[in-house]
């Protein structure tokens, strides 16, 4: 991905969770879930669907997300709240080397292709149901649509005009569709972390239209307060 998208992506997540924290978000909370939320997270992430036999498995990215609740549970430590959260999602894989072959084959300006890889942004809108077990732990599951960027990037020698001989990149294709996704998680709040809770969550984006071969199964570690 240019980092100037990067850049861009990551400024548009930064406004949506700043826009989140200012509505509805008290400073002081008698409970451990508060009236706002935001989380940020590694992932580590496996392709499934048609993009099983394109991508290896064990792509690297990250997540970033925040919102604020829709209702309130009364007692600290049971009962359940529900939020609506805003979620951002990137990650990156390498391309088997039987689906570069495959390319180079039906594209001949990819002759010189050494190496591919693919990248993944998704940017998502998820009501949440949080189920609170006790004041440390609590359950959750969201799920949601939003937007997917699938994007191919190729890198070699290429010897074409206008290209240098030495340039790395011989083309970059990218597709953009709606996307499903849907997860699991569980809280975890050790009382040295005041509000802060760490979490893992296991969750499932599918694409549509253009990519509705493309599946992603990403597992996050993170922090949220």
């Amino acid at each position: 991905m240019p980092i100037q998208k990067l850049y861009c992506y990551a400024a548009w997540a930064a406004a949506v969770l700043v826009l989140l924290i200012a509505i509805n978000c008290s400073a002081q909370e008698p409970l451990r879930d508060h009236s706002c939320t935001v989380s940020g997270a590694g992932i580590f992430a496996a392709p499934e669907g048609k993009d099983r036999d394109n991508f290896n498995h064990g792509g690297w990215g990250f997540q970033a997300g925040g919102g604020f609740a829709l209702t309130r549970q009364r007692e600290p430590n049971h009962g359940h709240t529900w939020y609506l959260t805003a979620n951002y999602l990137y990650d990156k894989f390498r391309v088997r080397k039987s689906a570069l072959t495959d390319a180079i084959a039906k594209e001949s300006q990819l002759a010189a292709a050494t190496s591919a890889h693919g990248d993944f942004s998704a940017v998502t809108l998820d009501p949440t149901f949080r189920l609170t077990l006790s004041r440390h732990s609590s359950l959750y599951w969201s799920g949601g649509f939003g937007w997917l960027h699938r994007g191919i990037g190729f890198n070699g020698v290429s010897m074409v005009p206008p290209l240098l001989p030495s340039s790395s990149s011989l083309g970059r294709f990218a597709s953009n569709s709606g996307v499903f996704d849907f997860g699991m998680g569980l809280n975890y709040a050790p009382t040295i972390f005041g509000g802060v809770m760490i979490f893992v969550e296991p969750r499932v984006y599918h694409g549509t239209a253009i990519n509705s071969g493309s599946t992603l199964v990403p597992i996050s570690v993170g922090v949220r307060w």
